[in-house]
């Protein structure tokens, strides 16, 4: 698989390109590190470089950014460990999104890997606007980073520059969606230590009585149990599938089934078990085909507390 980690130099990329290598990817794995320097549009499509045109000031002002961008991508080559993996680096201006979007599909990246925010995103913005935009409408997968990562209460604290991966929070709802985050998981790969907890939610019966008004608490009881249990069973049979796929590879594998809305149910289960990267696919059963990112997954993405891995297109 070729890797797309993205670079701003901001706190939440050094974490990105730490998350990277912490997931301990085989010798000789493609990694192309890439660093945008933004050029600003004004309206009417104006740039600063159509303004200035070579001036003196402007030709200065490139160098200068051009340079502290070389910088940042041989530091975070050091960082990754150059001699294991086959690294390239590179510097492109412009609008961050469209050049991740362009470089992601001519270099046929397979996962984009990136900061959750960038320098520019505000303190208060939990996604910012370029991950979010990568997150919508790359064709790859995608591992958004964030400064949190899992440690219980009595697990000794990680450093600055320690990045792990102890812990998976895996969801799923049997789709195909889902078996290709199964598929990223296990191509990545995940260190062997890692447990997985396999989380699905029961949703349909939780709320058959306000989605289906015209049921009748008294004679429709029956009809409702047959539902709850019909799917308490396909949720076992959708954790017993992905729990035995984990196993077969050595991962301790812990299936989990929570009731209530999906994202709310990985969230909680987030805040249960702590993970350090919560994998799921890009939709779900639900998911509108001509969506490229479903509902339940745009909110993990905004609203996740640790890494979140977004399976696409896994091949």
């Amino acid at each position: 698989m070729k890797i797309l980690l993205v670079v701003d130099g901001s706190s939440y990329s050094r974490i990105a390109a730490r998350m990277l290598k912490a997931l301990r990817l085989p010798e000789g794995t493609e990694v192309t590190i890439l660093t945008v320097v933004p050029e600003p549009t004004f309206l009417g499509g104006i740039t600063l470089n159509a303004i200035m045109g070579t001036s003196e000031a402007r030709i200065k002002a490139n160098d200068e950014q051009q340079e502290r961008a070389l910088i940042l991508l041989a530091e975070t080559s050091r960082a990754l460990g150059k001699g294991r993996l086959n690294v390239e680096t590179m510097v492109r201006w412009g609008n961050p999104a469209e050049v991740i979007f362009s470089e992601a599909e001519e270099g046929k990246a397979g996962l984009i890997v990136m900061g959750a925010k960038g320098l520019t995103d505000p303190l208060n913005f939990r996604l910012g606007s370029v991950a979010l935009n990568v997150a919508k409408y790359a064709k790859s997968s995608i591992l958004l980073v964030r400064k949190k990562t899992a440690s219980l209460a009595n697990e000794p604290r990680k450093t600055e520059g320690m990045t792990t991966v102890k812990r998976v929070l895996f969801a799923t709802d049997g789709s195909r969606y889902a078996e290709e985050a199964v598929q990223l998981l296990l191509s990545l790969p995940v260190p062997q230590r890692a447990e997985v907890i396999i989380l699905t939610a029961l949703h349909s019966h939780h709320e058959s009585w306000w989605k289906a008004p015209t049921l009748n608490l008294g004679t429709d009881r029956e009809a409702l149990a047959k539902i709850q249990a019909a799917e308490e069973a396909e949720a076992r049979k959708i954790t017993g599938q992905a729990e035995k796929q984990f196993q077969e590879r050595g991962y301790k594998a812990i299936p989990v089934i929570k009731q209530g809305e999906a994202s709310d149910c990985i969230i909680a289960a987030a805040m249960e078990y702590r993970p350090d990267i919560i994998a799921l696919g890009s939709r779900g059963l639900t998911g509108i085909e001509s969506y490229l990112l479903g509902s339940v997954t745009e909110r993990i993405a905004r609203y996740a507390n640790c890494p979140v891995l977004i399976a696409r297109n896994v091949r």
